[in-house]
C-alpha cells in the first residue's frame, strides 16, 4: 500500500512513468512477436506478479458481485491493451503517445455521463483543441510515411476511447475494492480473453525476450496499482490530466532507444491536444453525489 503522504497526483505520475517503460519494451519485444501474444504474455506475467501482492497482502478473494463489473472492464481492457500494443509497434513512440493523449477528454465525458461529475463549459473547446491536435498528427504522418501509418494511427484513437472507458470503470470500483483485487482481476482476466488468439499466433521467445517479459509484468502491474490507488483517492477528470506526462517519456525512450525524433508536426499536434486536456482539467468542477457501479457490457 502506498504511504498517505503521496497524493493521488504523485500516484498517477508515476503508474504512467511505469507504464511508459513498459511501453518501449513492447515496442522492443514487439519487433519478433504478434501484438496478441505480447499483449497475453504481459498479462501472464503481470498476472503472477499480482497474485503474489495479492496473497502477501492477505486480501480476501473477491465474492461474484465484485467479479461482475471487473469481468466487464477486463475485456475493455484487453481491447485497449491490444490496440495501443499494436500503434506502438508500427508508430513511432511520441506519435502514439500523442494520439492517446486524447484519452483526458474522453475520461472526462465518460466521468461526466457515467458517474455523474459535472463537467465545466470548457469541455467542447478542448474537445475541439484536441480534434485539431489529431488532425494535425494525421496530416504529419499521412504526408511522411502514407497510408502504412494508417492501421496504427486508427489503433491508437480506438486505445484512447477504450483505455477512456476502463479509467472510468477503475474509478467507479477503486473506491469500493482493494486495488490488490483490481489489479489482479484485471491481468488475469484479459490475460485469459487474450490467451486463445495469442496461442494460434505463439512464437517461442528467447531467453532475453523471457526476461523482458518479466519486466513488463512488473512495471505493468505496479502502474496499475499506482493508477488504482490514486483513482480511488481522486476524480476521474482531474487525474486524466496526468496521462501526458508520458509524451516526456515517449520522446526519451523514443529518441535514446529506437533513434526516433519527434517531428514538428507531432510536437504541434501535442501541444494542440494537451493544451485540451488541461482545459478540461481546469474546467471540471466534479461534484459527483455518489458513484455508481458502472457496468460495462450486457
Amino acid at each position: 500500500m502506498l504511504p498517505s503522504r503521496f497524493g493521488p497526483a504523485a500516484s498517477a505520475v508515476a503508474g504512467i512513468g511505469l507504464l511508459s517503460v513498459m511501453d518501449g519494451l513492447v515496442k522492443f519485444v514487439g519487433a519478433n512477436h504478434s501484438t496478441f501474444q505480447v499483449a497475453a504474455l504481459r498479462y501472464a506475467f503481470g498476472a503472477t506478479i499480482a497474485f503474489a501482492i495479492f496473497r502477501a497482502a492477505r486480501t480476501p478473494w473477491p465474492n461474484l458481485a465484485t467479479f461482475k463489473p471487473h469481468a466487464w472492464r477486463s475485456v475493455v481492457v484487453a481491447v485497449t491493451s491490444v490496440t495501443f500494443f499494436y500503434s506502438i509497434m508500427t508508430l513511432p513512440l511520441a506519435v502514439a503517445l500523442t494520439l492517446s493523449f486524447t484519452s483526458p477528454i474522453f475520461i472526462a465525458l465518460f466521468a461526466a455521463l457515467l458517474l455523474h461529475e459535472r463537467p465545466g463549459g470548457q469541455i467542447v473547446f478542448a474537445l475541439g483543441l484536441g480534434f485539431a491536435g489529431v488532425l494535425v498528427v494525421l496530416w504529419d504522418r499521412l504526408d511522411t510515411a502514407g497510408g502504412a501509418s494508417v492501421p496504427g494511427i486508427a489503433a491508437a484513437l480506438v486505445s484512447s476511447v477504450s483505455y477512456a472507458l476502463s479509467m472510468v470503470a477503475l474509478k467507479s470500483r477503486a473506491s469500493r475494492d482493494p486495488i490488490t483485487t483490481i489489479v489482479l482481476l484485471q491481468n488475469a482476466l484479459a490475460g485469459l480473453l487474450l490467451a486463445p488468439v495469442a496461442a494460434t499466433q505463439f512464437t517461442m521467445p528467447s531467453g532475453v525476450e523471457l526476461l523482458v517479459f518479466l519486466f513488463i509484468g512488473i512495471l505493468g502491474s505496479c502502474g496499475h496499482l499506482c493508477m488504482a490507488w490514486a483513482y480511488g483517492r481522486a476524480d476521474a477528470s482531474r487525474l486524466g490530466v496526468f496521462e501526458y506526462t508520458a509524451f516526456v517519456w515517449a520522446v526519451a525512450i523514443g529518441f535514446l532507444v529506437f533513434a526516433e525524433i519527434p517531428t514538428l508536426g507531432t510536437l504541434l499536434g501535442a501541444t494542440l491536444i494537451v493544451g485540451g486536456a488541461m482545459l478540461v482539467s481546469g474546467g471540471t468542477k466534479a461534484k459527483a453525489v455518489h458513484e455508481p457501479e458502472v457496468e460495462i457490457g450486457p
